[in-house]
């Protein structure tokens, strides 16, 4: 009796170790990767990196629309954050302050990942791009509010679902993996032919080791990452774009018991961009304002040299205003008593009776990265008269920042 006993004991134990052994073996048994595979890893790994390659850090059309930017031919380009505009006074940060977001990005992308924003249609990729944006001034002695919308028509390049950006960080991955997987892959074939229990032991261990050295590379890999996000960018930092935006002024002033809020008018603009080489961008604006009675149409050029982290602008800006009143001064100016010349950006009523005027406006700056995240924008305005004329100089600059 004894005899069955330990005969049925040592069958049970047989049975359990093979059934260990082949569960063992499962878990190291990895599948051979698929190029659409290691695309998948390669998304993963590197989502926080793409998320941060945007090409340009535009300023907020609320602050283009209140001439607070030292650009006013504003670059084409969106980005999937919310963002904060300063303007710089007098040394100083000033109370000049213009917000940006995109709704549709934040309900329908930001937090289900990358994978669901490259499964979307053109149409809803183009609807993430609208943004809304709110800013407040104070220019030429009079307090401006004013918001904007924003949507991009057209990108050359989109960084957050690029095949070519993913495919280049899958090579990447699969340069530095590959070799490790084959030699899993030949270790495994190695197991089929060996019938002796201890190399088999041997050969798992060793696959286990290099399953180990596999996810102490990707935890390497992501500095190899970052060069191919630092590549990527510095070769499609100037790609071309197309923006259309819409946005409202009002003027208002901090009474005792109230805002005193008055609308000041209103203006539509299409902006773009086009790649002019490996160093430059082409840049261009056309923008109706009106205010009140007073009608401005702006066009305007300019040229950006440089790469991804700084450049360098110049451009020229023409103006031609017209006035529909029979004196040249409206009524519905509340503020004009207070008046006096900053920015000199013209939401206001011409306070002399003139039936139009046209201006030029020479602008020259650049931009500089701090980070991926602040951007310090700055130029220099010449402003020339009908008669190409000089008739002043002023200092404008922003530092942007997007709140990661």
């Amino acid at each position: 009796m004894r005899r069955y006993f330990l005969l049925t004991l040592c069958l049970c134990l047989s049975l359990f170790v093979f059934a260990q052994d082949e569960d063992y073996s499962d878990e190291y048994y990895d599948q051979d990767y698929s190029e659409d595979e290691y695309i998948d890893e390669a998304s993963t790994i590197s989502e926080d990196l793409v998320r941060k390659s945007e090409f340009a850090i535009p300023s907020a059309p609320a602050f283009s629309l209140l001439g607070a930017t030292p650009e006013l031919v504003s670059r084409a380009g969106s980005v999937q954050d919310f963002k904060v505009d300063w303007r710089i006074k007098n040394y100083n940060l000033a109370p000049d302050l213009a917000l940006e977001a995109q709704p549709f990005w934040v309900l329908y992308y930001d937090r289900k990942g990358l994978d669901e924003y490259r499964k979307a249609t053109p149409f809803m990729k183009t609807l993430s791009t609208l943004s809304v944006s709110f800013g407040t001034a104070k220019n030429d002695g009079v307090n401006h509010f004013a918001y904007a919308l924003k949507m991009s028509l057209f990108r050359q390049k989109d960084p957050l679902s690029d095949p070519a950006l993913l495919r280049e960080m899958a090579d990447e991955l699969a340069q530095q993996q590959g070799p490790l997987k084959e030699y899993i892959k030949d270790l495994k074939a190695q197991m089929d032919t060996v019938s002796s229990r201890e190399e088999r032991m041997i050969i798992r261990e060793e696959i286990f080791d290099t399953r180990g050295e596999i996810a102490a590379l990707q935890r390497e890999q992501k500095a190899e990452l970052i060069q191919v996000q630092a590549n990527y960018m510095a070769e499609n930092w100037n790609s071309s774009g197309l923006d259309i935006a819409f946005g409202k002024v009002y003027t208002y002033a901090n009474e005792f018991d109230t805002l005193n809020v008055q609308n000041a008018g209103y203006a539509m603009w299409l902006n773009g961009s086009l790649k002019a080489g490996h160093r430059g961008l082409v840049g261009g604006i056309v923008r109706l304002k009106k205010v009140g009675v007073n009608q401005d149409f702006m066009t305007g050029v300019s040229y950006r040299f440089g790469g991804a982290r700084f450049s360098f602008y110049g451009e020229m800006v023409y103006e031609s205003l017209r006035n529909f009143s029979d004196s040249g001064f409206s009524d519905e100016e509340l503020f004009a008593a207070k008046y006096s010349r900053d920015l000199d950006n013209g939401w206001f009523m011409f306070n002399e009776p003139i039936e139009s005027i046209s201006r030029i406006t020479m602008s020259y700056g650049g931009d500089f990265r701090l980070s991926n995240g602040i951007l310090l924008n700055f130029a220099l305005r010449t402003k020339l008269d009908e008669r190409i004329k000089f008739k002043s100089l002023i200092p404008v600059a922003n530092v942007t920042c997007l709140m990661r």
